[in-house]
């Protein structure tokens, strides 16, 4: 009997031990799942979002075409703004600049010798008409003598005075007197006309002017092209692509390499509309990625999108739900180490106060 009664004991002790250890394991699971939640809720209602890891970048190409003389950089290489990168061949356009140069010299010596031409040809001009105004007023004094004479003629040969062949002799002086008026009339509008050639002069002078003008276009444009046959940095970076050999044939615009600013990266996250109100510029933030689990890099918010993009939750009806939308939102991230690579994953969370 107290066999079986120390047995019951037994079991009971089991039983409580048993029923202690599911309580024990209850409340810690409960514990565990607890915090679990908690801080999902607390994730959740962080400012917490997961974005790639970006970088300025630009295509650094030649702006004439041509054959690819001389690369200068390679890939990995540091480069600072304005450093020479590539040359295409320069014979052409050194060709070019050569005619462009001898066309402007030769239109320079036209302009200067219409402009000197414009001067010669009025003095010219103004010293014949000189002239005939004088050999005009000379047959105009000329033929008052003659017509005082005629005049005087032919009042005696009325009066029996003089003979028939005086008359004659004073009437064929009188006609040649306005003859002589007439043509020196004549040749001093012969001379004043000529002032059209002082117009033409100024034309062809002015014409010379505008070649020398297009001359001096086509100059600027081939040392120009002669200038663009030497590729430089847009900006300070790294060169993160090759994509161009020597001796290779390019066109314009055609990409040689590609410039990243790895010192200066940035991580663009999307923030629902329930929380971009707490988001603003210059706030703080803290960035996490894979390569380095226990470092914690520190970032700066710069732009907040003031229009929404794409929706988070969509509405599952119209009359008492409507969609969530989402906001862009970039953080600087400094990279004076380069540590982060371009095209990581990021964890972002925007500290608040």
């Amino acid at each position: 009997m107290d066999e079986l009664l120390k047995v019951q004991q037994k079991k009971k002790k089991i039983l409580l031990l048993f029923l202690s250890l599911m309580i024990l394991a209850a409340l810690i699971l409960g514990g565990y799942f607890y915090k679990i939640q908690t801080k999902q809720a607390r994730e959740q209602e962080s400012l917490t979002a997961t974005g790639t890891l970006e970088a300025t970048r630009v295509m650094a190409s030649f702006k004439v075409a041509g054959r690819m003389d001389a690369l200068l950089v390679d890939e990995g290489a540091r480069v600072k703004k304005g450093d020479l990168l590539a040359t295409l061949e320069p014979k052409e356009l050194q060709a070019k600049l050569s005619q462009a140069q001898g066309a402007h010299e030769a239109a320079l010596a036209a302009s200067q010798q219409a402009s000197e031409a414009v001067p010669l040809t009025r003095q010219q001009v103004e010293a014949t008409i000189a002239q005939c105004q004088a050999k005009v007023e000379q047959a105009a004094v000329k033929l008052r003598s003659a017509k005082q004479l005629y005049d005087r003629m032919v009042e005696l040969h009325k009066a029996g005075a003089i003979s028939d062949s005086q008359l004659e002799d004073a009437t064929n002086n009188y006609d040649a007197a306005q003859q002589q008026q007439e043509e020196a009339k004549a040749a001093l509008a012969q001379a004043e006309a000529a002032r059209l050639q002082v117009e033409v002069s100024q034309a062809q002078y002015d014409a010379a002017v505008g070649q020398v003008n297009q001359a001096q276009g086509a100059l600027e444009e081939a040392k120009a092209y002669l200038e663009n046959s030497q590729l430089k940095a847009a900006m300070d970076g790294f060169i993160t692509q090759k994509y161009l050999e020597q001796g290779e044939m390019l066109n314009a615009g055609t990409p040689v390499f590609e410039i990243t600013d790895l010192e200066h990266t940035f991580v663009k996250v999307f923030i629902s509309e329930k929380k971009i109100g707490r988001v603003h510029l210059g706030q703080q933030a803290e960035i996490r990625v894979l390569a380095f689990p226990d470092k914690v890099f520190k970032g700066k918010v710069v732009f907040v999108n003031n229009a929404g993009d794409f929706a988070v939750k969509k509405a599952v009806n119209e009359q008492n739900q409507h969609d969530i939308r989402s906001f862009e939102v970039k953080i600087d991230v400094p990279n004076q180490d380069l540590l982060l690579k371009v095209g990581m994953t990021a964890t972002v969370r925007i500290l608040e106060e």
